[in-house]
């Protein structure tokens, strides 16, 4: 039954994504696309950035004082994303220029060598610039890159929501309301994560990351959201929710999130990281098989309690097996508790 329901959504996305080339291809035309970089990161050797280029919808910026339809108008416009296909893209970055062509949703991913850009610098621009336009009118911006510094102490991966964001994930319809009718500004962070991230990213010595199902068309959300709440701010690795051939919807939250943070520990070998989680999906079981793979590069993980009974003892036992592995995952309420762990160990000041 599932196969026959991922055959006909599949048949139905390709509809829709003929549909859309020939809307964008006017849209290139009439020359209302934008270039939506998304935050790179990079190493001593190379960087990475993924971005889309999309219909430019001019969604204004999120206000206090904005009413439930304006915020669920600007959600829905937000995930409704219109794609350009196939477009090219020119970046440039240290002295190089290189030309990448988005896929079929829009979406290109630049990977460049790192040319020996200041490392006393964590964040560097990167110029993009849409090409081959039928009116050769200029479509530019700029993107970000985190390079860490060599003298970083250690790294942060963070899940987002129901780690820093309350999302009540767990609980569909909750979650829903959240999303569609607040907004970056009136969204509510748990109390005590703005001071905990600040502490451990030590004014920029230390690089966070951040990995989470969320799809990519909330990630203007989620940055204004950081920035509203003077959360530190770090590469996301977003999920892209759709139809394929292999995929019904999205992928699995547990494949996504270990891939990219394997992704992550690949780029870093010789950096040891801290997980931050919580309790209300599969972040410890996750945070586990991380630990099982990469002994000695996590430094320890911690788990935010948003869940009952039943679900803590669960995650007590797997507390316990990764403690007697050798390692520490640390299961705590609130975000104080796990900034005096942190000052215990030494890992802030």
């Amino acid at each position: 039954m599932k196969d026959k329901l991922q055959k006909s959504a599949n048949a139905i996305d390709n509809r829709f994504d003929s549909l859309t080339k020939q809307l964008s291809q006017r849209l290139m035309l009439d020359g209302q696309v934008h270039i939506h970089p998304y935050f790179g990161c990079g190493n001593n050797e190379s960087i990475y950035l993924r971005g889309r280029v999309l219909l430019d919808k001019q969604i204004p910026k999120a206000q206090d004082e904005d009413s439930y339809l304006k915020n669920l108008l600007n959600t829905w416009q937000h995930i409704t994303s219109v794609e350009i296909p196939n477009a090219r893209v020119q970046a440039k970055f240290g002295g190089q220029t290189q030309t990448f062509v988005a896929d079929d949703e829009g979406f290109f991913e630049v990977e460049m060598a790192n040319t020996n850009v200041a490392s006393d610098v964590l964040w560097h621009p990167i110029s993009l610039e849409l090409i081959d336009r039928p009116d050769h009118s200029p479509v530019s911006t700029t993107g970000q890159i985190m390079i860490p510094s060599p003298d970083a102490e250690y790294g942060i991966i963070s899940d987002i929501d129901d780690t820093v964001l309350q999302s009540k994930a767990t609980n569909y319809l909750a979650a829903a309301t959240l999303m569609f009718f607040k907004n970056a500004k009136t969204r509510l962070p748990f109390e005590g994560v703005a001071d905990l991230y600040q502490a451990l990213h030590k004014n920029g010595r230390n690089p966070i990351y951040y990995v989470s199902s969320s799809p990519w068309n909330l990630f203007e959300l989620l940055t204004d959201f950081f920035e509203y709440q003077d959360i530190p701010k770090g590469p996301l690795f977003l999920t892209d929710y759709g139809f394929s051939a292999d995929q019904f919807i999205k992928p699995s939250h547990g494949t996504h999130k270990l891939e990219q943070i394997e992704k992550i520990l690949n780029m870093f070998p010789d950096l040891k990281f801290l997980l931050m989680g919580d309790s209300g999906q599969h972040d410890p079981e996750i945070y586990q098989e991380v630990i099982r793979r990469h002994p000695t590069q996590i430094l320890a993980c911690t788990i935010r309690d948003v869940t009952t009974a039943r679900r803590d003892s669960q995650v007590t036992q797997i507390a316990a097996e990764v403690n007697k592995s050798g390692s520490e995952m640390i299961f705590a309420e609130h975000s104080s508790q796990i900034l005096e762990h942190a000052k215990m160990k030494g890992w802030v000041p």
